[in-house]
């Protein structure tokens, strides 16, 4: 199973940015206060806009996300998750992920032309042919082999593919610091997941966390990321091409049918 739940992927996040000057933050109870009253706050769907187009902009970039994922037992208990990934970007074609979990690891490359899952604790890895462009590659992964690449979303915000559309309350929460960067925070719901974002204050409105709530899941999971950026970087071509070791040994990847559920190996841990 994926512990991220799939239907994240180029949901509600899609349109994200950041909106006008913010009150003051002892204002922050107020506006949580009458979020029912407000429904949809068209302030935070412009946070959102402002911030998908900001990452659309972005030729290239690094990044780092440390998460947190409940996992929910028979009996109802949570077990809380982690995971690291760092993820590579030059647009349009370049595109790696080296994703560490409690349980296991994996690294993806994406150079352009070929799309490469290498698993370092097995010593096994699978290369196919890819298409052209990154959201391209991403849909591909999906629909043919069952692949969930991580922190896809950054590819679909501000994008038609958004789910704006689904979402059925918005507000402002507060200004509030992390990791000495002033930003909004926004609460969102949608019918099956509740959802927070945190976007950076300035001419960089970047997500720095975001909480996911399923509500359609017994206990009601969580998932949370939180994100530090790079928009400097300028990764080279090595940076996204594999070169397997003497050890490492082949496999290939399994094309998934309508009815088929996806193995765990080839999902984002």
């Amino acid at each position: 199973m994926t512990l991220r739940p799939r239907y994240l992927t180029a949901l509600a996040f899609a349109s994200i940015a950041l909106s006008a000057p913010v009150p003051a933050q002892e204002e922050a109870t107020e506006a949580v206060s009458t979020t029912e009253a407000q429904a949809v706050d068209p302030m935070a769907i412009d946070a959102l806009q402002r911030m998908g187009a900001y990452l659309r902009g972005l030729e290239s970039f690094e990044l780092k996300a440390d998460d947190m994922i409940d996992e929910v037992l028979d009996s109802g208990q949570k077990i809380m998750l982690t995971k690291t990934v760092e993820l590579k970007a030059r647009k349009p074609d370049h595109l790696r992920a080296d994703i560490a979990t409690d349980r296991k690891a994996r690294e993806f490359y994406f150079d352009g032309e070929h799309f490469t899952l290498y698993a370092p604790e097995g010593n096994f890895y699978a290369t196919v042919p890819a298409p052209p462009t990154i959201r391209e590659l991403l849909a591909v992964l999906a629909d043919k082999y069952g692949i969930e690449f991580p922190l896809q979303d950054l590819f679909y915000w501000g994008s038609d593919e958004g789910g704006e559309a689904d979402i059925q309350a918005a507000t402002w929460v507060g200004a509030v610091m992390i990791d000495g960067h002033l930003t909004d925070h926004y609460a969102f719901r949608q019918e099956v997941i509740d959802w927070q974002i945190w976007i950076a204050q300035g001419d960089a409105p970047l997500p720095l966390r975001y909480v996911v709530t399923t509500k359609g899941l017994p206990g009601e999971p969580q998932y949370i990321a939180n994100l530090s950026w790079d928009t400097q970087a300028a990764p080279t071509d090595a940076v996204f091409t594999f070169a397997p070791s003497k050890d490492d040994l082949p496999i290939q990847l399994v094309v998934q049918t309508e009815d088929q559920t996806t193995p765990e190996d080839q999902t984002t841990p």
